[in-house]
């Protein structure tokens, strides 16, 4: 997904429109989305087409390498980790975590995280056509919501983090990236827990 001008259409970036796979939700009020999609597109299948206008147009890019003179580098997000934070009261993370790779995809997961525990997601994000030698590089945002359940009212609101890495796309072992995210707190104890991403080519 796109924020600025994309094909002389300026274009922006809505929470609440998000995208899932090949699939994407929500509405735009007076406004438009845009979007990157790498490779060849096969069919657009839209749910109600009188709420829509499609613009489809081919943009100029790098050359993707022939076949065996590169690789297809995926993101995905592997885990999260507690490292420290909340009181016995709570006992869990009850979290919503958003990876957004800037100018691209997004993906997002709800994970119930108990206090010294990890949760495996095995989410992919996106995946890019590198060339043999040579790399991209992307920015990586963890966004991160604590949910407070309606039963723990008195633990106080949601709380929020997020941390903001350069990850670099290129063919060979895949490789993992860590995301430290600080989650701010009205209750005076902040929780802070680590995002785990597996880079590199997933095909092999």
């Amino acid at each position: 997904m796109v924020d600025g001008m994309l094909d002389g259409v300026n274009v922006s970036r809505d929470n609440d429109a998000p995208v899932r796979g090949s699939t994407k939700e929500g509405a735009v009020w007076a406004g438009a989305d845009g979007y990157r999609v790498y490779g060849a597109i096969k069919s657009i299948d839209i749910e109600d087409p009188s709420h829509v206008q499609l613009r489809v147009n081919k943009m100029e890019s790098e050359p993707v390498p022939p076949e065996g003179e590169g690789c297809q580098v995926t993101v995905r997000m592997e885990s999260v980790d507690f490292i420290s934070g909340q009181g016995a009261g709570e006992g869990a993370l009850e979290l919503t975590i958003e990876s957004d790779i800037h100018g691209e995809q997004s993906a997002a997961e709800s994970v119930r995280l108990p206090t010294g525990s990890s949760q495996n997601i095995a989410q992919s994000i996106e995946s890019f056509e590198v060339a043999s030698g040579r790399s991209l590089t992307k920015q990586l945002t963890a966004k991160v919501t604590e949910r407070e359940v309606p039963s723990d009212w008195f633990t106080g609101n949601d709380d929020y983090g997020e941390s903001t890495t350069d990850i670099v796309l290129q063919c060979g072992e895949p490789k993992t990236v860590s995301q430290t995210v600080k989650i701010s707190s009205d209750q005076g104890n902040p929780g802070k827990v680590r995002v785990n991403y597996t880079i590199g080519d997933l095909s092999r």
